[in-house]
């Protein structure tokens, strides 16, 4: 087996141009996060987080196929599997067809996983433009007043260390606190369950009642997953991933020596 020509070019006494060539995922991602907008210092994590967000576009297109192939190979089963073909409903005995699928898991998990490493990713990126050589690790809680929120740990840097001179410390810590109150407290909490639980209790899954013989089912009938309080698990997805953009567009431009004409605002 040859040598990688990545680690061959590296190890050469002399540098190199590098020219990345990215994938679909990456491209809308790089359009935000564009490494060369932010000082070198800086652009490794702002390329990590470039990454993260196309890993997070990515989960969503396994969310959206797992979901539609997932209907097929339910309503499949029902009308056609051996396990159901002499299943007779009975009024007295309710009974609920519930589809447990890991491949959809695995989009659906990555999801929120990779969510939460996005924004203790950017949390470093903000601390490193406000106080460069800052060490704070990531988007965790801490106490805001009397309250512990999540991001508080960033919320209270920002409020401690910004310069007299930046004059944006009010507005993005007002910022920030509007996206944790709105959606990031929910999806760290969904996060911490799946990371620390192995599941989350607040799923439900794709299923179907078995009111009438299986063979008689048909697609429309099936519920498709959703969260509690949060609705069909698609559309919330969704709904996290335009936040997460706004989030982003509506924070860089306030951060300090960021050139704001390479980024896709």
């Amino acid at each position: 087996m040859g040598k990688n020509p990545f680690i061959e070019c590296m190890e050469m006494p002399y540098n190199l141009i590098p020219v990345v060539i990215v994938g679909p995922e990456s491209w809308k991602s790089f359009g935000i996060l564009n490494p060369n907008a932010f000082s070198s210092d800086l652009k490794p994590n702002v390329m990590a987080c470039a990454d993260k967000l196309a890993l997070i576009s990515y989960a969503m297109q396994i969310i959206q196929k797992e979901i539609d192939r997932d209907v097929n190979k339910f309503i499949k089963e029902l009308n056609y599997g051996d396990a159901f073909k002499d299943f007779m409903p009975d009024p007295q005995k309710p009974t609920l067809a519930i589809y447990h699928n890991m491949s959809f898991q695995a989009g659906f998990q990555s999801f929120f996983i990779t969510t939460k490493s996005m924004l203790d990713i950017y949390a470093r990126i903000i601390s490193k433009a406000i106080k460069p050589g800052s060490r704070l690790f990531g988007f965790n809680k801490a106490k805001v007043g009397e309250k512990k929120v999540v991001g508080g740990s960033l919320l209270n840097f920002i409020n401690q260390n910004a310069p007299k001179s930046y004059a944006h410390k009010e507005k993005l810590i007002g910022i920030l606190s509007s996206h944790i109150d709105n959606w990031i407290s929910d999806v760290v909490k969904f996060r911490d369950k799946i990371v620390h639980e192995g599941q989350l209790t607040d799923l439900m899954k794709m299923c179907v009642p078995l009111s009438k013989k299986p063979q008689a089912i048909i697609k429309d009938e099936i519920t498709l997953p959703t969260i509690r309080d949060k609705g069909n698990v698609l559309e919330y997805c969704q709904l996290i991933q335009k936040n997460i953009n706004r989030m982003l567009k509506e924070t860089l431009v306030l951060l300090p020596n960021v050139n704001t004409e390479l980024i896709a605002l």
